[in-house]
């Protein structure tokens, strides 16, 4: 009997094994069908971004007109000998490369005129500048400022430099302008603007004064060193009076060079002289000796000790050379489209494609933070750029290291995009452009290294996270409700494109923004945005409350758009111009992605049955969920026990997202203490609620409010999400606004 029913049972158990493993077959010969129709169409637009991408790489600019003979005589120098001599300028050492590369930008925007190297557009300013006079080299970054120094011009001079804020230096002289830069340097709102052109003006004007070659005569390293062309008053009693007043020996700058000897000053200055007239000459074997004589004496100038290495200029040269290596988002933007192709088709290739990209680029990466580690002689955080860069690369790693572990395949999506914004954002929107600067006194201390590169480390992982909160949310609400999904998405780009409309003159009778010439942005506020924008803003938020009570199909899509009408209305009156344009881009694109995306999911998506048997697919013949959730993810079960019927993979989204939550509450507490203690010694209290320390001290309780959320929450992973998605914006708050708008002891940061 007994063995009679064991027999019966065992059969049974075999039948039930059968059949789910037939369902699971049948479901992913479902999605298989489908899969290959969304592979085809993101090979397709992955083709069309590379070919996009190659025509805008292959794109060259045609020289000035000023600049045309020199283009083709460039081709005959030879920088080899000279590219790698120091220059002392900015409070250190830099190569002449990296010297031509930071100061031409300062005045045109550009490491270079257009055809031009950096080292030959140096040359043509020191040595030719009278044939650029009307050639629109001097850059005002403002608008407010163009719209001062033009409104006087005629309207083709007015529309170009409103465009591309490229003035001549005849229209930049002008009086009008001149007094019109008099007239605003002293005000507040103006100083960061006035002092841009200041330093563009003084570049222009003054360039043979800040090409420091010469070194000093002492032996301390921190000694100043001296343009060529002030060594003209020590080699004044060799060459006599009327020499010395000569074009062919350059003005005279400043006093004598002190500790210069006659005979040893005319080593170095007479090369200086005689390259300005091969150079205006185009005489190209000439100028290639005085270049190879010139990196022959000046280093043999400098005492012993004092010259920097060789080793540490060819690193530098080779740094800016390669653009400081931030070119590595192109392998985090193919890795980031292969990613998103892996974990929607759940293909091995394209999972291959993108962790060998993520691979490329964070060597790429790597290489550039440790090139400007080795040129500066310590850890790179001490400025926004270097922030940004390390601590996307920290992220990054340990992203690479959890796909490697738990192959969720959402690790790998937000190193890639972590990767790729933290160097788009440096490369194209950071004001400096990356700039190799010395550290502030304050901040050269062990421990503060150590809080820095705790606190930046955890703010890119809270951005890593709130990629994977994305991800989560757009699979949840794919899963429970596509259809309000795609209407939320749709409402949020509608608000976008609202928002673009009041803030763009589209429709000057919507415009919230007028252009102002009193204003460094050039756009401020119509007179009646605030109160208009505010009530709306207001009422919306009133109205909030009223949610409860519409029909229930419509409660999803009313409470999006009376928060989007909260977040557009409040934009437009209270934040500027540039944040509103900047906002309502973001919106509309991401609005009309997510609408789109999920619509395109549920068309594509498997039958119903299909979806049930990957739902189970973890799920054995005994019943019991065979979920193994990962040690790191701790913290309280998520929904894998009270909401069986998620698929499984919504629930490794969710531990996935737990893992980089606990190493972020863990990393921001610890580097808010150790901040708290360099402070007590530092400036004598632990805690002075400085704006950055109150913000910083924010972000962490919403992530304390995060963790704890999940012992009370019904469906936990939804609100870990969204209070993520919270975090990260108190952390860009604290990060951005903080440090650029709002004025602490951490002004520097």
């Amino acid at each position: 009997m007994n063995t009679t029913f064991a027999f019966q049972n065992a059969k049974r158990k075999r039948a039930r094994q059968a059949e789910a493993t037939s369902r699971r077959t049948r479901a992913s010969g479902a999605l298989a069908g489908r899969s290959d129709t969304v592979g085809v169409v993101l090979r397709r637009a992955f083709a069309a971004v590379a070919l996009i991408a190659t025509i805008a790489v292959a794109r060259a600019d045609e020289p000035f007109a000023a600049s045309h003979d020199a283009a083709a005589f460039e081709k005959q120098v030879d920088w080899s000998s000279v590219r790698l001599l120091a220059v002392q300028d900015g409070g250190r050492y830099k190569t002449l490369d990296s010297f031509a590369r930071e100061t031409i930008s300062k005045m045109y925007g550009e490491e270079s005129f257009p055809g031009l190297s950096p080292l030959a557009t140096l040359m043509e300013w020191l040595f030719n500048r009278d044939a650029y006079i009307d050639t629109p080299v001097i850059k005002v970054k403002d608008m407010g400022l163009r719209i001062h120094f033009t409104a006087h011009m005629p309207e083709a001079a007015r529309q170009r430099i409103r465009q591309t804020g490229l003035m001549t230096p005849r229209e930049f002289n002008d009086a009008t302008v001149q007094q019109r830069i008099d007239e605003l340097e002293p005000k507040f709102a103006m100083n960061k603007a006035i002092g841009r052109v200041r330093e563009a003006q003084a570049i222009a004007e003054m360039m043979d004064r800040f090409i420091c070659l010469v070194p000093g005569a002492g032996r301390d390293p921190k000694d100043p060193w001296y343009p060529p062309t002030q060594l003209a008053a020590n080699v004044a009693p060799l060459l006599g009076d009327k020499s010395v007043n000569a074009d062919a020996v350059a003005q005279q700058v400043g006093g004598e060079v002190p500790g210069y000897g006659p005979e040893q000053a005319l080593k170095a200055f007479m090369p200086w002289v005689a390259l300005r007239e091969a150079w205006q000459q185009r005489d190209a074997k000439r100028t290639n000796e005085k270049l190879a004589q010139l990196a022959d004496v000046l280093p043999s100038l400098a005492a012993a000790g004092v010259y920097p290495s060789l080793d540490q200029r060819r690193a530098e040269f080779t740094y800016y050379k390669y653009g400081k290596f931030t070119w590595g988002y192109w392998f985090y933007m193919a890795g980031l489209i292969a990613g998103v192709w892996a974990l929607v088709t759940r293909w091995r290739t394209p999972h291959v494609m993108s962790m060998l990209l993520l691979l490329a680029g964070m060597t790429v990466h790597a290489f550039g933070i440790g090139l400007r580690w080795y040129i500066l002689g310590r850890i790179p955080v001490a400025n926004m750029f270097e922030a940004l860069v390390s601590s996307a690369w920290v992220g990054v790693a340990l992203a690479f290291l959890c796909e490697l572990i738990f192959r969720s395949r959402v690790f790998a999506i937000g190193a890639h995009a972590t990767g790729f914004l933290s160097l788009i954002l440096v490369s194209y929107i950071l004001p400096g452009g990356g700039t190799i600067t010395t550290i502030m006194g304050i901040l050269d201390d062990v421990m503060l290294r150590i809080h820095t590169v705790l606190i930046i480390s955890s703010y890119s992982l809270i951005f890593l996270a709130s990629v994977i909160a994305v991800i989560y949310l757009f699979g949840y609400y794919f899963v429970t409700n596509p259809v309000r999904s795609t209407e939320a998405g749709l409402t949020v780009a509608l608000g976008g494109v609202i928002l673009l409309v009041a803030s763009l003159p589209l429709v000057p009778s919507l415009a919230a923004y007028v252009v102002h010439a009193g204003s460094e942005s050039a756009w401020t506020h119509q007179p009646w945005t605030f109160a208009v924008f505010g009530w709306i803003a207001a009422l919306a938020a009133a109205s909030l409350s009223l949610v409860p009570v519409v029909p229930r199909p419509l409660q999803s899509v009313t409470a999006v758009s009376l928060l989007s009408l909260i977040v557009v209305a409040s934009t437009l009156a209270f934040l500027p111009r540039g944040f509103a344009v900047g906002l309502g881009w973001t919106m509309a694109l991401g609005g009309f992605l997510w609408g789109v995306a999920t619509a395109l999911g549920v068309a594509l998506r498997p039958s119903r049955a299909a979806e049930s048997a990957l739902a189970v697919s973890a799920v054995p013949a005994g019943g019991a969920a065979v979920l193994l959730r990962p040690i790191l993810a701790g913290g309280a079960p998520g929904d894998e026990r009270s909401r069986r019927e998620m698929p499984s993979w919504l629930h490794h989204f969710d531990w996935s997202h737990l893992i980089i939550l606990n190493l972020v509450f863990v990393m921001l507490f610890v580097g808010i203490i150790l901040g708290a203690v360099w402070a007590d010694y530092s400036w004598g209290r632990p805690w002075g609620w400085d704006p950055k320390e109150v913000f910083a001290m924010n972000t962490w309780i919403i992530y304390a409010i995060l963790i704890h959320t999940r012992f009370v929450a019904k469906s936990r992973g939804v609100w870990t999400a969204w209070c993520s998605v919270i975090g990260c914006l108190m952390m860009v708050f604290n990060w951005c606004v903080v440090n650029f708008y709002i004025v602490g002891l951490h002004s520097y940061a």
